[in-house]
């Protein structure tokens, strides 16, 4: 069985549990960059290929779950002021707002991919 596959037959809770830790991560990595850095332009947008990924690999849920953590982790670390969900620019709303809508249509793209190459493998006789 593939590791994809073996993913996915996963319980939900255990498959969120690891979308929730790799965004996490990549949290760390983006509060890192912007301490080191003058920081980032939108750096909500860093998390979308990353979304996709996690649709691919551990479903629909898992990964709508990691893009509603992105928004917090965020909202709350990267955007100033920092440690507040307070924000001083509409702008910052609008890119939480816009990653959202993105975050969704991804993860539905996503899906209708694996179920057309579910399809296609089914049709060629492929397992």
């Amino acid at each position: 069985m593939a590791k994809g596959k073996r993913m996915r037959k996963a319980p939900r809770v255990v498959r969120i549990a690891i979308s929730l830790v790799i965004v996490g991560l990549a949290t760390s990595l983006l509060v890192y960059f912007k301490l080191a850095a003058a920081g980032l332009q939108h750096p909500i947008f860093i998390y979308l290929p990353l979304i996709a990924l996690l649709a691919f690999a551990l479903g629909s849920m898992a990964a709508l779950s990691g893009a509603a953590a992105a928004i917090a982790a965020a909202g709350y670390l990267l955007y100033e002021p920092a440690h507040t969900f307070t924000f001083t620019d509409a702008l910052e709303i609008g890119d939480l707002l816009w990653f959202a809508l993105l975050a969704v249509i991804v993860v539905k793209c996503t899906r209708i991919l694996r179920r057309s190459g579910k399809q296609a493998k089914s049709r060629f006789g492929l397992s």
